[in-house]
């Protein structure tokens, strides 16, 4: 982005936030591609591999998910200019409130990622057209008059849960027609962790939000959602690995390739800990949670490890059954 026009770079870059998400909006696509592939085929090898990227389906995917999201966190950042210019850190972060982008640069990016999606999900099939126009409505009035569901208890985080960072995966088992039973756990999951990305924000955000509206944190209290945030992780580590568990011994559950899942929630666990016990520091939740979204080295050091001991467990223990 460095040789690019500032002001272009304020639309393309800052105002999609395109560099928060989309590395883990490809990560998801391929959840959703390469189980679906290895089931349908019983494996997964070089043949199939080569077809995924010289087929159209998973690029016309990435541009509905690309897109779409696009024009979420413009959306977003479009209609909360008013609250986030409440706050000095979060008006810098928002382009519109700071000034960096236009009225008529918003409505154009608006435009052409709402058409896209719209005219792409035709490719597969009526249903999967109509459920786009559901979300692209969806994430419209997440933060628009008069619906705003992000200022409604209870909408907010469910929206938020089953929509906003979960499309992805969502869009892309629904376009596949894929409803096998790990594709449905690992969809709870994801939609999981987007509640308490969303909870997480209304946290840090709880005083601006609460001068000018009434969200599920300002009604259940800071510390009193800390703890629901944080016992979702549990359930959401614990369960999983219940489940992987309860398969070996009874037969039902999920099978070991979950142990992945299980390495990355044991990563949130520590740093929702440690929410709960410095809650009241928005700082602290800046910090530890990502910064909703932005870089976070400590972080990615840590995926970077639970990938690695996944792997490592995965061939030596686990590979041979399956080999």
């Amino acid at each position: 982005m460095a040789n690019i026009p500032k002001p272009t770079k304020s639309v393309l870059y800052d105002l999609t936030r395109i560099g928060e998400w989309y590395v883990l909006s490809i990560a998801f696509v391929f959840f959703g591609f390469v189980p679906y592939l290895a089931r349908y085929h019983d494996d997964f090898d070089l043949e199939i591999a080569w077809n995924l990227f010289t087929t159209p389906p998973l690029y016309i995917v990435l541009a509905i998910v690309f897109c779409a999201q696009m024009f979420l966190f413009a959306s977003n950042d479009y209609f909360d200019k008013d609250v986030d210019a409440m706050d000095p850190q979060k008006k810098q972060r928002n382009p519109v409130s700071a000034g960096r982008v236009s009225y008529s640069e918003v409505m154009v990016l608006l435009t052409l990622t709402a058409l896209i999606p719209m005219v792409l999900s035709v490719y597969f099939g009526l249903w999967v057209f109509l459920f786009t126009a559901m979300t692209m409505l969806i994430f419209l009035y997440y933060t628009a008059e008069p619906l705003r569901f992000k200022s409604k208890v209870g909408l907010d985080v469910l929206s938020h849960g089953v929509f906003i960072n979960t499309f992805p995966y969502l869009f892309t088992i629904l376009a596949l027609r894929d409803f096998a039973p790990a594709a449905i756990y690992l969809l709870l999951l994801i939609m999981g962790r987007s509640t308490i990305a969303q909870m997480l924000q209304e946290i840090r955000d709880v005083d601006v939000d609460s001068q000018v509206e009434r969200n599920t944190v300002i009604a259940l209290g800071r510390t009193r959602a800390a703890h629901v945030v944080f016992g979702i992780a549990l359930v959401m580590t614990f369960g999983t690995l219940g489940l992987m568990i309860s398969r070996e011994l009874f037969g039902w559950g999920i099978r070991w390739f979950f142990l992945l899942v299980f390495f990355f929630m044991l990563i949130y666990i520590i740093p929702l800990y440690r929410i709960v016990k410095a809650v009241e520091d928005k700082e602290s939740i800046e910090k530890l949670w990502m910064g909703q979204g932005r870089t976070n080295r400590n972080i990615g050091i840590m995926y970077v490890s639970a990938i690695a001991l996944y792997f490592v467990i995965f061939f030596i223990f686990l590979y041979p059954q399956y080999a």
